[in-house]
């Protein structure tokens, strides 16, 4: 069945995962197909975002790139439309578990991270937690730290997984997944003709909502297990080697 959208994540596939400038040149061609494409030309299905990244990033790129379609932020707890500027939490999210990952979200301020020099919030974010730091190998501490206090008090269970330099913690229930289900159902489509692309255990949820799913060089072995199509180039070179594959074009 032919494609009709490609959802794509941000970190590791548009941009590198590391905090440096992006490749201008190769962002300027990307943007271009993506306009394209999201205005009903060339040759490939329109394309949307699925990241853990905040809805304030999600909005600049949708006004770079020209998506219309609702974008999904925060692992799967926001989507955000650029067309009426609105953000919503997504299936699954409560208070209690909002109310839950603010105190989780206290107890790293006040105890991981004075305990861990280096270790940055990714400011922005409303129904997730993402930590930033350089050496990532400190993850697997950090993280039996935060389910013990967790399971030490009355907070709803939360879900952790790293990426390359992130640690992210999400509500139970809420993953790219399952907001993927909702975006779906808006769009109008079902699995076998959406597309995906990924690069972290991150977007494991994303390869298993749709039918066809690739990654850039640069993705986990895990990633690159489940895939599709591996690239042979990294990041928004492997991208835009994705988006040329004949699997991918417009019906």
């Amino acid at each position: 069945m032919a494609v009709r959208w490609i959802i794509t994540d941000i970190d590791g596939c548009i941009s590198p995962e590391e905090s440096i400038p992006w490749n201008l040149d190769l962002f300027g061609r990307f943007a271009q197909i993506c306009r394209d494409a999201n205005a009903g030309k060339g040759k490939i299905a329109p394309i949307t975002l699925c990241t853990g990244r905040p809805q304030p990033y999600a909005e600049v790129l949708a006004k770079i790139l020209g998506i219309h379609a609702p974008i999904i932020c925060e692992n799967g707890a926001v989507l955000y439309t650029l067309d009426d500027n609105h953000s919503r939490y997504g299936p699954g999210v409560t208070e209690e578990k909002v109310l839950g990952i603010r105190a989780v979200r206290e107890f790293i301020e006040t105890v991981i991270l004075p305990a861990y020099p280096g270790l940055i919030f990714q400011f922005g974010k409303e129904a997730q937690i993402s930590v930033y730091t350089e050496h990532p190998e400190s993850f697997p501490e950090m993280q039996a730290e935060i389910e013990d206090f967790v399971a030490d008090t009355d907070c709803p269970p939360v879900v952790i997984t790293p990426s390359f330099l992130y640690l992210n913690i999400s509500m139970t229930g809420v993953d790219k997944g399952s907001t993927l289900k909702t975006l779906f159902s808006e769009l109008g489509v079902t699995r076998e003709q959406v597309a995906g692309i990924g690069d972290t255990e991150g977007d494991l949820p994303l390869r298993n909502a749709v039918g066809f799913f690739a990654c850039p060089s640069n993705a986990k072995q895990i990633l690159k297990d489940a895939s599709d199509y591996v690239s042979p180039y990294p990041d928004i070179e492997g991208l835009l080697d994705i988006l040329a594959r004949p699997e991918l074009e417009r019906l």
